[in-house]
């Protein structure tokens, strides 16, 4: 019983971990939900990965239906969440770096303020510290040098791809089927898909004869 509530067992660590992940992935995705065209094609990347073993484990009910209505709130294939929170969990600091792009030991000042404010690690009993910590934010550290990486808030974890979803293999792709959120315009056969401007139309846009006048301010 001790030993379940400081998460040392795998349930008890992965419940409070989709606990809280499944409310922040509604409150990262801010009201975006994906179309049943994005939907279905996250799906068929996520089918693509085919080096996944299939690994049992056991939530509360409390902890499956929050994760449940969250992923049917975005409209995302509940596997590829639960997925992509356990890569996550289990990946490397490089493997995080190259999927997000920045660099750890740039933002160690941020990431120990932002442990400090964790109070219960220390004035709780070790043990409870632990659950403490994980019930906070599994993924601190990440999402600190996100923040700081790139301050005007749009990069928040959930909302961020994972591999390249375009890429035109399925090696390119990496970790594409662990996406949980795709604009239309980056879901091909979508009629937003169909009306992105080409490779051609974006360097004419470099052009200042060709620069529309929506776009003379950012020249």
């Amino acid at each position: 019983e001790i030993t379940a509530a400081a998460c040392l067992n795998r349930d008890a660590y992965l419940d409070v971990v989709f606990a809280h992940e499944a409310p922040m992935l509604l409150n990262e995705l801010q009201g975006k939900r994906n179309s049943d065209q994005a939907r279905a094609f996250l799906k068929q990347r996520f089918a693509e990965l085919k080096e996944l073993h299939p690994v049992s484990f056991t939530l509360t009910a409390k902890t499956a239906n929050a994760l449940t209505a969250a992923c049917d709130q975005i409209n995302v294939w509940r596997d590829a969440f639960v997925n992509r929170v356990i890569f996550l969990l289990v990946a490397k600091s490089s493997a995080v770096e190259e999927q997000f792009n920045f660099d750890f030991r740039n933002h160690i000042d941020a990431i120990l303020d932002d442990v400090r404010k964790v109070d219960q690690l220390l004035f709780e009993p070790r043990l409870s510290a632990i659950r403490s910590f994980i019930r906070y934010d599994p993924f601190l550290a990440i999402r600190s040098a996100l923040d700081c990486e790139y301050p005007d808030g749009e990069c928040r974890l959930h909302n961020l791809q994972l591999g390249d979803p375009l890429a035109s293999t399925v090696m390119a792709r990496g970790l594409a089927g662990f996406t949980v959120y795709l604009e239309d315009k980056d879901v091909p056969g979508t009629a937003e898909y169909k009306h992105r401007p080409t490779s051609d139309e974006l360097l004419g846009l470099l052009d200042d004869d060709e620069v529309p006048a929506t776009h003379e301010g950012s020249k």
